[in-house]
């Protein structure tokens, strides 16, 4: 298996849409979230439904990093 990093580097390229720079702290963290939530609903601990919300939710009260 490749390194994480070369697995990860499609996905974060698709995360910045074509911006160059580098991604803050904020978006790694919404970034990880993300990749979390989808992990749940592909092993189906939680909806696509409760995912969007989820992250809706992270997005108005979220400021800290983990």
């Amino acid at each position: 298996m490749n390194s994480w990093i070369d697995q990860l580097e499609p996905i974060i390229k698709e995360y910045k849409d074509g911006d160059d720079s580098p991604l803050t702290k904020k978006e790694v963290e919404r970034l990880a979230l993300i990749i979390r939530f989808k992990i749940d609903v592909w092993e189906g601990n939680i909806s696509v439904k409760e995912m969007q919300q989820a992250l809706d939710d992270h997005s108005l009260e979220s400021n800290h990093y983990h």
